[in-house]
């Protein structure tokens, strides 16, 4: 999900102020300078993955 979708959902809710919250995130993350590799690498850890299925051990 991105800041535009949830404030779109807000916004269809009739929140303004959570519509308005959202525009403002989406305006911050869109000014914030692009990540450096070292950066993602140590981020990417932090990302929740589904669980992949193992087979049993022998």
């Amino acid at each position: 999900m991105n800041a535009a979708k949830l404030a779109a959902e807000a916004a269809e809710r009739g929140d303004k102020a959570g519509e308005a919250y959202w525009l403002h995130v989406q305006k911050v993350v869109d000014q914030a300078p692009p990540l450096s590799p070292e950066q993602v690498a140590r981020l990417r850890v932090l990302l929740w993955t589904e669980p992949e299925d193992l087979p049993a051990a022998a």
